[in-house]
This record gives structure tokens, C-alpha cells and sequence, in this order.
């Protein structure tokens, strides 16, 4: 069974390849297109939609066709109909919609001048000469990546020649990613803008916030604290894929706190299966396929995760955060080492529930410190409104 899978999994990897390469034959780069793909298809969301959003709605890329890809095709999810949408567009530009790896989707990738995506390509999709490839990748490392892990496949620094520019938020990203993606050399392409994925965390209001607890039916007069545990390398079936870890009993959380709080429970992408919550209702809310995690910042009283990178892009809402470091030890020598040391962390480890417990109930006395301040001032400096508009000034003319 296992040889049939590999053999339909080869057959269909040579078709795309070859989808790919006729799309090259019938269509060259056109000036004015630009391509924008989120988490390989997956969603509408980080410094892609950005970048769209506000080249957009800037006025200057009226003449300019937008292309979306997504898994989930045609029309599927809401996001999708409001791209399709272009009545609320005063300016004219077009946004065409494909589905992830069918022959439009080589098409359009053959067509546009512009590649802005955030995440590796198949191994046989490459850029021709004249195309410009923006890699903003998808957060600030923490845990050690691509081509810094002992062991590592050359994915990465294969990948790497495929780009034009790479998007960094700070020095700090800047070296990791030349280290991590093989760039010594090519030093040059990677380009210190900031994350145009955090803006919106400086230009949110109020109705904003209303419109997506609305939207998750979240209850108010209670704490909202985002959960966002990573994946675990070490964790891998090939037949469930990553296993889902928490490393919290939601029942004795939900005695502690449940007065209090309510728990926003968000897995990483790469996890197979959603946890089921029910028992739960009304405490913890899976928000596992909730597309734009900024969404989700912004309406959290706090946050709390493992070792995601996440605490980087909500560490400018200067709110407190909690690293739940259950397994540090069989994470750090089974699964990856870290760039950063702990005393660097802008909050408090708690490594036993007990601990996670107090760490919360003392969120109620905080107030961003020196820690705290130093930590954006390194990692987050550049951050702000417009870093999606200023990156695609700098490289889509």
C-alpha cells in the first residue's frame, strides 16, 4: 500500500511539473501582475494580505492585476467572495482568484511579474529571469530553522536561490534568515522593512474588536487569552501527521480561572487533528481555522504559547505574555535548539501548570518593563502602518 501511495504521489508531482512548464511555454511575465499566496494556499492572511491590501487601496497600482491562489477554490470562504468583489475598489484594479496547483495557478505564476509569498514553493516551481520573487516568510524565529538544524535537509538553501528579495522585521531576523536560508553572499536581497503582517496591530479600533467577537461569538465581561502552542518536530506520524500538543488539563484550568477567562485554543497549521473542546463550551474556543491570527491578537487580553514565534507580532500590543515551557527539555534536545536565550523572553516561563495558573493571576499587576521595552526595541523596532506599502515601493515599480 505504502509503494502505491508513493508511486500516485510521483505521478501526481510529474503532472504539476509538467502543467508548470507549459504555462511557461504559452505565457510570459507581464509588467503589471502581481501574485500573492498565503501559507501555500491555505489562507487569507499575514504579510501577503498586507501587501495586497494596502497596494490596493493606495491609489498607485490602479492598472495593476492582483492574483490570489487559494486551496479552497472558487467562492468557498467569505474572504475569497470579497476579493472577487471589486465594487468596494474605487480605483479599477482587477484581483483574479485561482485554485492552488491547478492549471490556472501555473498560468498565473507564468503571467506575473511579481511573486509575493510567504512560505517554500514546490522544488520545480522557479522564477524565470525577468520575475521578482518577495519572500516575507512568516514570523521572527525563536526555535533554530532551515539550514541551522543540525541535520537539515538543503530545502531551504535551495529555496533560497529562487529569491529576489526577502522581507525582515529587524538586524536580529536579518542575520537568522541569511544563516538559516544560506544567503552569505547574496546579503544584499534581504531587505530590513519591518513585517508588513503587523500593521494591523497599529490600526485596529474599537468597532474592529466588537466585529470579530461578534463574529466568534466570544462572551463578554470576561479575560480573553490566546493560546498558541507550536508544533512538535519529534511528534510526526506519517499517517495523523503532527500530533496535537497542549500540555494543559482544560478541566482544572477551567476551575482556576474559568470565573475570570476564556480560552482562544489555536493550533499551528502543520497540526492534523482539532482537539476536541466540547466538554469545554463556553471556556475554551478552537480557533485553529480562524484565517487571520491578527484577528485574534487584538481581542486577547494576553497571550500564551510554547516556543511559536508568535509572541515576536504580539509583543507590540505591549500586552502581557506567558511562555508554557512544559517540555523544554525533551523540546530543546529532541526537536530543535533556540536562537534566543531565556532571560531575552518578554514574560514569565512557567513550566507546570501550577506555575501557568499564577503566572496568569499575576497578569492583573502588569505593566510593560524595561525587559519588555528592550525586547521591542530589538526585535520590533521597524514595525508600524504602512511596511506593506513601503516594501512594495521598494521592489514592485
Amino acid at each position: 500500500m505504502k509503494i502505491i501511495k508513493n508511486i500516485l504521489r510521483a505521478i501526481k508531482l510529474a503532472h504539476k511539473r509538467i502543467l508548470f512548464r507549459i504555462a511557461k511555454v504559452i505565457h510570459k511575465p507581464t509588467d503589471k501582475i502581481v501574485f500573492f499566496e498565503s501559507f501555500q494556499g491555505r489562507n487569507y492572511s499575514c504579510s501577503p494580505k498586507a501587501m495586497f491590501e494596502e497596494m490596493r487601496d493606495s491609489g498607485e497600482y490602479g492598472d495593476y492585476e492582483f492574483i490570489w491562489a487559494f486551496r479552497h477554490g472558487w467562492g468557498l470562504r467569505s474572504t475569497v467572495k470579497k476579493l472577487m468583489d471589486n465594487k468596494g475598489i474605487s480605483n479599477g484594479t482587477k484581483i483574479t482568484i485561482v485554485r492552488y496547483e491547478s492549471f490556472a495557478y501555473y498560468r498565473a505564476l507564468a503571467r506575473a511579474k511579481y511573486w509575493v509569498l510567504n512560505s517554500n514553493t514546490r522544488k520545480f516551481v522557479k522564477p524565470a529571469k525577468d520575475q521578482i520573487y518577495i519572500q516575507t516568510w512568516h514570523g521572527t524565529p525563536l526555535k533554530k530553522i532551515g539550514l541551522d538544524v543540525p541535520g537539515s535537509d538543503l530545502d531551504y538553501g535551495k529555496e533560497s536561490q529562487k529569491f529576489s528579495y526577502m522581507i525582515s522585521p529587524s538586524k536580529y531576523c536579518t542575520e537568522k534568515y541569511i544563516s538559516a536560508f544560506g544567503l552569505q553572499g547574496r546579503e544584499d536581497i534581504v531587505l530590513e522593512t519591518g513585517y508588513p503582517r503587523n500593521d494591523a496591530l497599529f490600526t485596529f479600533d474599537e468597532a474592529k474588536v466588537n466585529s470579530i467577537l461578534r463574529e466568534l461569538d466570544i462572551p463578554r465581561g470576561k479575560k480573553i487569552i490566546l493560546y498558541a502552542p507550536t508544533f512538535r518536530d519529534n511528534k510526526h506520524s506519517q499517517v495523523s501527521g503532527y500530533e496535537n500538543a497542549s500540555g494543559v488539563d482544560f478541566e482544572k484550568l477551567q476551575e482556576a480561572i474559568g470565573n475570570e477567562y476564556v480560552v482562544l485554543f489555536r493550533a499551528h497549521y502543520f497540526v492534523a487533528k482539532n482537539m476536541d473542546f466540547e466538554k469545554y463550551k463556553d471556556f475554551v474556543f478552537d480557533v485553529s481555522n480562524y484565517e487571520d491570527v491578527n484577528d485574534l491578537y487584538i481581542i486577547s487580553d494576553m497571550l500564551i504559547t510554547d516556543y511559536s514565534s508568535v509572541f515576536f507580532d504580539y509583543a507590540n500590543l505591549k500586552r502581557p505574555i506567558i511562555f508554557y515551557m512544559y517540555d523544554y527539555e525533551d523540546y530543546k534536545e529532541n526537536a530543535r535548539d533556540f536562537y534566543l536565550n531565556q532571560n531575552e523572553l518578554p514574560g514569565p516561563i512557567a513550566k507546570t501548570q501550577d506555575e501557568l495558573v499564577k503566572a496568569i493571576e499575576e497578569t492583573r499587576f502588569f505593566i510593560p518593563d524595561a525587559r519588555y521595552s528592550m525586547f521591542n526595541q530589538k526585535f520590533n523596532h521597524l514595525d508600524g502602518i504602512n511596511c506593506g506599502l513601503n516594501v512594495a515601493r521598494k521592489v514592485i515599480k
